[in-house]
């Protein structure tokens, strides 16, 4: 009937503007269309450069969220911290970086739709801060404004694991050891160990030392390439050696250079992991 026509009509023009993939083979069972917000709720979400105005940083801090599929706003969701490598020049969008240099948004939405745990993931803008910055600044502004903000915007469910390449390893391995209960994993790739200005390769170690009398703590990972010559590997080991000492600590080292191309390839054994420790 022309009536019923109309009705497919608009299905398929709203499927058409909306969901471009879905032109050929509209998803409409034979007795009960598919409610087009439902079906775009479907959807992962990438929000890139939201802000926070610090106060211990003094200027607006940017970051960006990347939400799971069929993510609900009425339910709550691990989240996995991703934080990027040292980059020198312009500070104000490096929030972006694991999205568009890293493909982290297709590597993570690939990992969920192979049954991968479903996680929030939170990528803040680090600026050349190895993640402590003077006074601690930005180490204050990460735990007291950061996660609290986002951790009750995005629905946060008390798990957390955190990631960082270079300098973010640096981040990762750094906030894992200081803050061992806050998180399940931490998986640092080509980590800048004894590169920050900030705390010494010692001062870390005897970080990993205390491990041993703090109930609970993270599993860690640290992953290398061996032709890396940006970073020093031994401190890494020796870094990771301490750790193990005191936790677990899986020790990675495969070819690869430092490099983009390698922590793409890091990410989806983080990811893993991540979800793993989630359960």
């Amino acid at each position: 009937t022309m009536k019923q026509f109309r009705f497919w009509l608009y299905v398929s023009l709203a499927l058409g503007c909306f969901v471009p993939s879905a032109c050929n083979k509209p998803a409409i069972s034979d007795d009960k269309p598919v409610d087009i917000v439902d079906l775009l709720g479907k959807e992962d979400k990438l929000y890139q450069d939201l802000t926070i105005q610090s106060q211990y940083k003094g200027q607006k801090m940017t970051y960006s969220v990347w939400l799971p599929g069929g993510y609900d706003e009425n339910k709550e969701y691990p989240f996995l911290y991703l934080l990027h490598g040292y980059e020198s020049g312009d500070q104000s969008h490096l929030d972006r970086y694991w999205v568009e240099k890293g493909n982290a948004r297709e590597i993570a939405k690939k990992y969920v739709k192979e049954g991968g745990v479903p996680m929030v993931i939170i990528m803040p803008n680090g600026l050349s801060d190895f993640y402590i910055g003077n006074n601690q600044a930005y180490e204050k502004y990460f735990h007291q404004e950061l996660m609290p903000s986002v951790e009750k915007a995005f629905k946060c469910n008390g798990k957390r694991a955190i990631a960082g390449l270079s300098m973010g390893g640096f981040g990762t391995l750094y906030y894992a050891l200081s803050y061992p209960q806050k998180f399940t994993y931490a998986y640092a790739m080509s980590p800048a160990t004894s590169m920050s200005w900030f705390i010494t390769l010692d001062q870390m170690k005897e970080k990993a030392a205390a491990l041993a009398g703090i109930k609970p703590h993270p599993d860690f990972t640290i992953e290398v390439g061996n032709q890396d010559t940006t970073v020093s590997n031994a401190d890494a080991k020796e870094l990771s050696d301490a750790i193990n000492d005191a936790a677990h600590c899986e020790w990675i080292a495969r070819d690869g250079i430092h490099y983009w191309n390698f922590w793409q390839e890091c990410l989806p054994k983080a990811l893993q992991k991540a979800g793993e420790s989630f359960k």
